[in-house]
Formats: C-alpha cells, sequence, structure tokens
C-alpha cells in the first residue's frame, strides 16, 4: 500500500546519456538514508556539497553534487535531497540499484513529488496543471501561458470570484439567523446584483476561454480546395519531411493528414485535406466530407485554387486566406492583393503566407492574459454559473442559501481545495516518474 510518509525516490532527468543526471529522495528519511552512503553529506539546509556516494561494501559509485532541503522549506514541502550525478547509464543503474536494495525506500510513482507538494500545500491544483503544461510547452507561447498559471493568475481570478460569493453566503446566512431583527431593506436587492454582477464575470471569462485553450492545444488551419492544387505538396514543405503522398492524380489525398508547427511562438495545427470534387467513391466521399467538416470547425482556411473562379466554391468559407501553389510552373500566376501566391518547390511566398497566418489567428488572441486552458476549469465555472442562475428563482432564503454554498464549492474545485481527491489521480497520471 502506497504511503505518504514513505520515502521515496526516482531519476528527475531523462534518461539515457547525457552530462548530468538528476536523482530525487523525498520523505521524512531522506537525508539519512544518503548519509549512510555520504563521504561528506551537507549537514546545513538548502546548501549544496561536493559528495562521493559509496556502497556498503566501500565501492565508490561517483563524485556527486548533492544537495540537503530541509521541510518545508522544498519543493514537496517534505525532506528532500537531489543529487546531481554524470549522466552515464551505468553510474545511474549503480545508485538505483543501491536505493532498490534499500526496503525502506521506494520508486516513486508518476508525479509523486508533485503530488506531494499540493498535499503539503507548496502549489494548488492550477499551479500543479501549469507545471505539467510547463513541461510539455513546445512553443513561446505555451510557456507564457503555463508559467502565468504558475505563477498563480489563475488561482487570484478563481479566489476573486469565490471570496465574493463567500460575501453573498454571509449575508445570506445573516438574513437567516437574523430574521426576526432589524435587516437593511435592500439587503436581499445587493445579493441580487452581486450576484448578477459575478454571474457576468464568470460568462466573460467562458466567453475568452477559446484563447487559453487555443493556445494549449494549438490552433487549427483546414488546408483545403479543390484537386491537385498543391495542399499536400505546401504540407510537406511546412513539415520538412514527406507526410502526404503528392501525385497529379486527383483523389490522392483521402484522410486528413495533421502536421504541428510553432510559427513565431505560436502552436499551429495543419491538416491537408482531400480535395473537393465530386465523386463516387465511397471512400473520396467519406474524405471530402471530412474536408468540409475541418473546414468548418478550423480556426483559419488556407484555400488553394488553380483558377480565380474556384473561389466562388468556397463562399461561406470562415476565416479564408486564397493561395495559389506552383508560381514557378505558372505562366500567368493569379495577380491580387486577395490572393497569395506561392511555390512549395522553391520556398517562394511560403515566409509571407505563414506571417500571414500567425497575424491571422494571433489577432484578437493575443492581447490579453489567458487563463482558462482546461476543459476542467470550464467545468468548474459552468456549474458555479448553473448554481448562480438557480438561485434567482423564487424560493425561500435556506434553498437560496444552498444554491450560493454549492457555487461556491465549484469554483474553490478550480484550485483544488474541495472533492478533488477524484481528479487527482487523472492528473498526476499525465506526469513522469521524477516530477
Amino acid at each position: 500500500m502506497v504511503k505518504k510518509q514513505d520515502t521515496i525516490y526516482a531519476l528527475s532527468t531523462p534518461p539515457g546519456k547525457s552530462a548530468i543526471a538528476v536523482i530525487r529522495i523525498s520523505g521524512k528519511k531522506a537525508f539519512d538514508h544518503i548519509k549512510k552512503m555520504s563521504s561528506s553529506m551537507p549537514t546545513k539546509p538548502n546548501t549544496s556539497t561536493l559528495n562521493k556516494l559509496i556502497t556498503q561494501t566501500g565501492e565508490v559509485i561517483d563524485q556527486t553534487i548533492t544537495t540537503y532541503y530541509k521541510a518545508p522549506k522544498s519543493f514537496t514541502g517534505e525532506n528532500m535531497v537531489e543529487i546531481s550525478t554524470h549522466g552515464g547509464n551505468a553510474v545511474i543503474n549503480k545508485l538505483i540499484d543501491v536505493f532498490k536494495k534499500n526496503k525502506r525506500m521506494r520508486l516513486a510513482d508518476p508525479g509523486e513529488f508533485t503530488r506531494r507538494s499540493f498535499e503539503n500545500n507548496k502549489l494548488d491544483l492550477t499551479q500543479v496543471e501549469a507545471i505539467a503544461d510547463l513541461i510539455n510547452a513546445e512553443t513561446e507561447y505555451q510557456r507564457k501561458q503555463a508559467y502565468s498559471q504558475l505563477e498563480g493568475n489563475l488561482t487570484i481570478k478563481t479566489k476573486e470570484i469565490y471570496n465574493e460569493l463567500t460575501n453573498v453566503l454571509a449575508n445570506t446566512e445573516a438574513t437567516i439567523d437574523f430574521v426576526d431583527e432589524e435587516l437593511p431593506k435592500d439587503l436581499l436587492n445587493n445579493t441580487k446584483e452581486q450576484i448578477e454582477n459575478i454571474s457576468n464575470k464568470i460568462n466573460n471569462i467562458i466567453k475568452n476561454n477559446n484563447k487559453g485553450r487555443k493556445i494549449r492545444e494549438g490552433f487549427v488551419v483546414g488546408i483545403i480546395g479543390n484537386t491537385n492544387t498543391g495542399k499536400s505538396s505546401f504540407i510537406n514543405n511546412i513539415s520538412n519531411q514527406e507526410i502526404a503522398i503528392v501525385s497529379n492524380k486527383p483523389g490522392t489525398t483521402r484522410d486528413a493528414i495533421e502536421s504541428y508547427i510553432d510559427i513565431r511562438g505560436l502552436p499551429v495545427r495543419f491538416f491537408d485535406t482531400a480535395g473537393i470534387r465530386k465523386h463516387k467513391n465511397i471512400v473520396e466521399k467519406i474524405g471530402i466530407k471530412k474536408s468540409k467538416t475541418i473546414s468548418k470547425e478550423a480556426d483559419l482556411n488556407l484555400i488553394f485554387i488553380n483558377k480565380t473562379p474556384e473561389i466562388n466554391d468556397f463562399k461561406g468559407t470562415s476565416n479564408p486566406i486564397f493561395v495559389q501553389s506552383k508560381y514557378d510552373i505558372r505562366n500567368k500566376p493569379i495577380k491580387s492583393i486577395d490572393i497569395m501566391n506561392i511555390s512549395s518547390k522553391t520556398n517562394f511566398g511560403i515566409n509571407n503566407l505563414l506571417k500571414a497566418v500567425f497575424h491571422k489567428l494571433s489577432e484578437n488572441n493575443l492581447t490579453e492574459n489567458t487563463y482558462i486552458s482546461r476543459e476542467r476549469h470550464i467545468r468548474c465555472l459552468i456549474e458555479t454559473r448553473k448554481y448562480l442562475e438557480k438561485s434567482k428563482e423564487k424560493k425561500n432564503y435556506d434553498v437560496f442559501s444552498e444554491d450560493i454554498r454549492l457555487a461556491t464549492k465549484e469554483i474553490s474545485k478550480i484550485y483544488g481545495k474541495i472533492d478533488i481527491e477524484n481528479i487527482l489521480d487523472i492528473i498526476f497520471s499525465d506526469f513522469c516518474i521524477g516530477k
């Protein structure tokens, strides 16, 4: 059975050959376990020492930098030791083998160091999620958003709402407890006005949540158009690899092909779709149907055309940029400010097109800090709003008060102080062992 007081260990750097590897140990007895196998263990907390690690038979494993953190001034809030060793596989394996033989230590579960930090009130739940997002961040805007959340900006936003709801609840309870005493006549009206203001604040957050989610998950760009317009050549070009089959035969691309690209720090998911044309082939029909679905759901559509009249085939397509490819072989390329010319073979116009994609996607999306980036946050906000809307219905003070209490409970789930045990295992399952 896993116990919170167990001393745990894990490799915190990626496995494999490297200059340095870091092994973490956390728990009440962490210092004692490492001291027994050390030549010069640091005696003062939060200090590092050049230290040789030695087996019970007197064999030196490696010369390390050993750092000791004393509770509660550590990442986990417990006694912790971090060992920086040379990053060879033999060194790492030898140390792990020594730890395995110690029956009073065990290998950490995925995310257990961070989970202990959460359970010891070093981090709240939004900061835990931010750590996972920072580790997985691949673009600059993903990093900025995750770090903003790690700094507690999301918690500050939601705690503001929590505190406002707590004040409403206090006024409501006062109405119930002192109903026979004189209370301000406008108390109920003021309470309803407060609820309306809080609901509006939540509505604005929910309305703008799409920005944060897009930065975390990636903006979707559909590459659509008729057959043989250069769509697959384009996605191969920006991906720097042959991920789509290029052929003069119509209908070669039958399923959407995705490529994830970092454009100036913005995460963008390009989808090369089947060429739009009439066809009786059932498989191709499915591909064309999927192309139309992607174009409807995309944040931006690159519409590839061969001739100007083809623009009419895509009237009503959301947020379009019209593109004519194969500039290097065209005798009479279309010259229009509404159409961008490119050549996937020579790279002509590719950078200008990607700049246009960036400006289109970043417009109105990167003008303010984004706080909400996960579906879990949105569900909590929607549930909070639901109880607030319910509280507006005609009812007695007791039922009204219960609605406000439930709303307060829901908003607090975002930063994880009430009834969050059922989601902890899901969150920490995404973490690596050493984190």
